[in-house]
């Protein structure tokens, strides 16, 4: 099959559009609002140094996993064990996020990132189910 004969799954085309706009969502928006005044406290520099990479190291999961779920739109069948893994760390990234704002906030919506880690398993796993 060529590729202008591919059909493109779009159920997972949408996860990686989400996870790329989440990618921008969290870069442009959450670097002012949580990296910026890390920086600028007086938290050890150790703690800073940590919490730098762990941020980048969620920048670069969601860049990836949009690039993971793209490459599983165009070949969905062949992709399946990857969009699986992908679907359980989603699922588990909003576990923590739901967890950890009932904990500190008893509130879900204090952090609300989980919300788009489920509605990006969500399209991925009907991306799944209805592979073109």
């Amino acid at each position: 099959m060529t590729n202008a004969n591919k059909k493109v799954n779009p159920w997972l085309a949408a996860a990686a559009v989400l996870s790329f706009a989440t990618t921008g969502l969290h870069v442009f928006g959450g670097t002012p609002e949580i990296m910026v005044p890390l920086h600028r406290s007086d938290a050890p520099m150790l703690s800073k140094g940590i919490a730098e990479v762990m941020w980048n190291q969620i920048t670069l999961l969601l860049l990836l996993a949009g690039v993971f779920f793209g490459w599983a739109a165009m070949r969905s069948a062949r992709a399946k064990d990857l969009t699986l893994a992908l679907i359980i760390l989603y699922i588990g990234i909003a576990i923590l996020f739901v967890f950890s704002g009932m904990q500190m906030f008893q509130s879900l919506w204090v952090m609300p990132q989980w919300t788009l880690f489920v509605a990006m398993a969500g399209l991925a796993a009907i991306g799944l189910k209805r592979r073109a």
